[in-house]
C-alpha cells in the first residue's frame, strides 16, 4: 500500500478524485484476466494536467502506476502489483474534434469505442476496428494494445488508425506525437511505437484518429457449417477473393453457438460450426457479390440456408457476448486468450489446438477472427495444476509459433503471457525493448512487470 504520508499529498493535490475505500480499490485491483492484483489507490484523472501531476508524485516518490479504462484487458494489462496507484481514465470521455475534410477525429482516451461509432455514424462515418469488447472497452485501451476486432480483416488493427498522440512518458514530460498528413517520410514513427505498449512507455491524453466514411450497403450473414474443417477451409477460399468486398470473416464453433442460445436465448441454427460474414461496398454490383460469395461457400457442406443481417451492429453485438457466453457456462476458473497465424495456417492452427485440448479431456471452445488469422481459445482449467497449465499453454505456442505465427493478435501480453515471451523473441529484442523502456521510462514506474 502506499503509506499514509504519500497519501496526504495525494489527498491535497487530487481531492475527492482520489479513492482509497478498500472494496473499491479491490475492484481496480483485477480486470477481466481474472488476474487479482494489489493496487494502492486510485485516481480518478481528469485532465493532462492531473495525469502529468501524478506521474511527477510516482517519479518523485517511487510509486508504480497503472493505466485504466474499461478494465477488459484479457491478459493483466491493467492489473496493478506492489501497491501501484491505478489511473482510472474514464472521466476523459470528450470528443475534442472533428476535421471532416480530412476524416480526422481526437477524443480523451476514456471515450467508449461503441459510443464513438455512434457518434460517427451520425455525421455518415465510422471507426473501422471493432473490437468484441467494443460496448465497453476505451479508446485509449484500445490504443494501448493495438486492439482489433472483426473488421480488422479489411481495414487492420488500431495501430493503422491512430495518426497522433498527447502522451504523457515516465519522465513527466507532456509531448505530442504524429502526423496529420496522408503520408510523411519525416523522423522516426514513434506513435506506431507507443500504439500496442500496454501503458508502459507513456500514458496518452488525447488520441486522433482516422476515420472512414459508411459504406453505401453494408449486410451481415451467418452461416451453419456442417464442420470445423469445413469452416476453416471456407475461411482460406474466401480470404482469396478480396474482390467480394467481405470486411468481416468470423468463425465460431458449436459450444459458441450453444452458449449464445442457452445464456442469451439466441436463435442461431445449432450447427458443428459457424461463419460471420460483413459484407460491403457501393450498391453497385452489390448483390451480384453477394450471390458468387454464396456460390463460394455452397462447395463447403452448409447446414441450411445462410441467415442475413441487415441489423449489421446488432449482429456483432451477438458475436461480441460469445465469452461473456462462455463465462456463464464455465465459470471464472477458465483459461482464455488468442494466438494468430498467417490465414493458410488457420484450419491447421484450429485442429492443432482442438486436438491438445482434447488429448487433455478439457471442456473448450474455439472461435475467432479467421480471416486474418486469429483464433480465440478458451477452455476450462480446473483440473490442471500451475505446471500442467503452463506445459499446455508452451503446447499450444509452440503449435503457433512453429506456424509462422505470433503468441497474441489482439489481446496483448500483459501479465499472463509474459513467461512466454521469449519463445516468440529473441534475446537481442527483448533487451532492445527494455532499452526503449529505460529512453520512455527510466524510473520504471509505467506498467511495471508488463509486456516484456
Amino acid at each position: 500500500m502506499v503509506k499514509e504520508e504519500l497519501l496526504g499529498i495525494l489527498r491535497t493535490r487530487f481531492g475527492d478524485n482520489l479513492i482509497v475505500d478498500e472494496e473499491v480499490v479491490r475492484v481496480y485491483s483485477r480486470d477481466m484476466s481474472g488476474v487479482q492484483g494489489a493496487a494502492g489507490g486510485v485516481i480518478r484523472v481528469t485532465s493532462t494536467s492531473q495525469v502529468k501531476e501524478a506521474v511527477d508524485f510516482a517519479r518523485d516518490h517511487g510509486v508504480p502506476l497503472v493505466a485504466r479504462g474499461a478494465g477488459t484487458s484479457l491478459d493483466g494489462e491493467s492489473v496493478p502489483f506492489d501497491g501501484a496507484l491505478v489511473l482510472d481514465f474514464s472521466p476523459m470521455k470528450r470528443v475534442l474534434d472533428f476535421d471532416v475534410d480530412n476524416h480526422l477525429v481526437t477524443v480523451e482516451p476514456g471515450v467508449v469505442n461503441r459510443e464513438l461509432n455512434n457518434y460517427l455514424g451520425q455525421k455518415g462515418f465510422f471507426l473501422p476496428p471493432n473490437p468484441g469488447s467494443w460496448e465497453m472497452s476505451t479508446i485509449g485501451g484500445n490504443t494501448s494494445t493495438n486492439a482489433a476486432g472483426p473488421r480488422s480483416y479489411k481495414y487492420g488493427s488500431f495501430r493503422r488508425w491512430v495518426k497522433g498522440l498527447e502522451v504523457v512518458l515516465g519522465t513527466g514530460e507532456v509531448t505530442r506525437l504524429g502526423h496529420y498528413t496522408t503520408k510523411s517520410s519525416s523522423g522516426l514513427d514513434l506513435v506506431s511505437l507507443l500504439v500496442g505498449s500496454e501503458g508502459t512507455l507513456g500514458l496518452f491524453t488525447k488520441v486522433v484518429l482516422r476515420v472512414e466514411s459508411l459504406p453505401e450497403s453494408r449486410v451481415g450473414v451467418i452461416v451453419p457449417v456442417s464442420g470445423v474443417r469445413q469452416a476453416t477451409k471456407a475461411v482460406v477460399e474466401l480470404s482469396r477473393r478480396p474482390w467480394l468486398g467481405i470486411s468481416a470473416l468470423e468463425f465460431v464453433d458449436d459450444k459458441c453457438i450453444s452458449a449464445l442460445n442457452a445464456v442469451y436465448g439466441e436463435t442461431l441454427p445449432e450447427a458443428p460450426a459457424a461463419l460471420f460474414l460483413e459484407v460491403e461496398g457501393s450498391r453497385r454490383g452489390f448483390e451480384s457479390r453477394l450471390e458468387e460469395l454464396l456460390n463460394t461457400l455452397s462447395g463447403f457442406e452448409l447446414v441450411g440456408d445462410p441467415l442475413y443481417e441487415e441489423n449489421v451492429d446488432g449482429m456483432w453485438d451477438i458475436r461480441g457476448r460469445i465469452a461473456f457466453a462462455l463465462g456463464k457456462l464455465y465459470g471464472e476458473n477458465r483459461y482464455r486468450d488468442d494466438v494468430a497465424v498467417p490465414v493458410s495456417s488457420f484450419p491447421e492452427l484450429v485442429s492443432g489446438v482442438s486436438r491438445i485440448l482434447e488429448e487433455k479431456g478439457l471442456e473448450y471452445a474455439v472461435f475467432g477472427h479467421a480471416g486474418d488469422g486469429n483464433l480465440h481459445l478458451e477452455f476450462d482449467r480446473t483440473k490442471l495444476s500451475a505446471a500442467e497449465l503452463d506445459s499446455l499453454l508452451r503446447q499450444i505456442f509452440g503449435l503457433t509459433l512453429s506456424l509462422r505465427g505470433t503468441l497474441s493478435g489482439e489481446h496483448g501480453i500483459g501479465w499472463l503471457k509474459l513467461p512466454y515471451v521469449d519463445l516468440e523473441h529473441t534475446g537481442e529484442a527483448i533487451n532492445l525493448m527494455r532499452s526503449i523502456k529505460r529512453v520512455f521510462d527510466p524510473k520504471n514506474i509505467l506498467n511495471p512487470r508488463k509486456a516484456y
